[in-house]
């Protein structure tokens, strides 16, 4: 109950290449597991994107690795069981505003260089970015709370197109917390699960109705 948990989060992109990596640790470190996806491509055979993604643990020996598939007809789906799952959370706002104002985030570093080779759409796109980037923040900054101050950045590329973004963000919470939210979500949850579309998300509905048929 009193165990913190830290989740460390880093993204890097620099034109077509791209990675994400996310490792939970607790107990300084002394157990940890990793998530890494170090490679997005275009899938050859459907108007999708294929990611690799890799799981590292110290609890369990070896490493999985698994393939997956996403696409346009996927992202449309899924976007409809957002929506379903949204109205569900708007009755769990102040539960989720109490749980959030006790993480802490003692890390946050945004930095991009973006560019497309034209200097006034160069300069359009650095304003929406500068604009994104400073929303992002100040929600945070009132939701969450900061132990850091968040250090972010736009560098432009008026003459060259350039693609790069590099992320990292630490943040830490006690389980227990995360357990009594949860627990008070589960209470004010009214009506079972949604009826989601997406194969991600499906399984639950199959889940939900075996569980009132017991």
């Amino acid at each position: 109950m009193i165990t913190r948990l830290t989740i460390y989060i880093s993204a890097n992109h620099s034109q077509d290449d791209d990675h994400i990596k996310i490792r939970f640790s607790i107990w300084f470190g002394l157990i940890k597991y990793t998530i890494n996806v170090p490679m997005v491509a275009v899938d050859d055979e459907t108007p999708g994107i294929v990611f690799k993604k890799e799981q590292q643990s110290n609890i369990q020996t070896g490493e999985k690795r698994k393939k997956d598939k996403f696409s346009i007809h996927n992202l449309i789906k899924n976007i409809q069981d957002a929506k379903k799952i949204l109205q569900k959370i708007i009755d769990m706002v102040p539960i989720l505003r109490n749980f959030l104002k006790k993480i802490s985030v003692s890390k946050f570093e945004w930095h991009s260089h973006i560019g497309v080779g034209d200097a006034a759409q160069t300069g359009i796109i650095t304003g929406l970015g500068w604009s994104l980037k400073g929303t992002l923040v100040g929600i945070m900054s009132h939701y969450l709370t900061l132990k850091t101050h968040p250090d972010y950045s736009i560098t432009p590329s008026f003459q060259v197109p350039v693609s790069e973004t590099r992320f990292t963000c630490m943040i830490h919470f006690r389980i227990g917390h995360a357990i009594v939210a949860g627990v008070k979500a589960f209470k004010r949850w009214r009506g079972g699960m949604p009826k989601f579309h997406s194969p991600s998300l499906s399984k639950l509905n199959k889940a939900d109705s075996d569980k009132k048929s017991i």
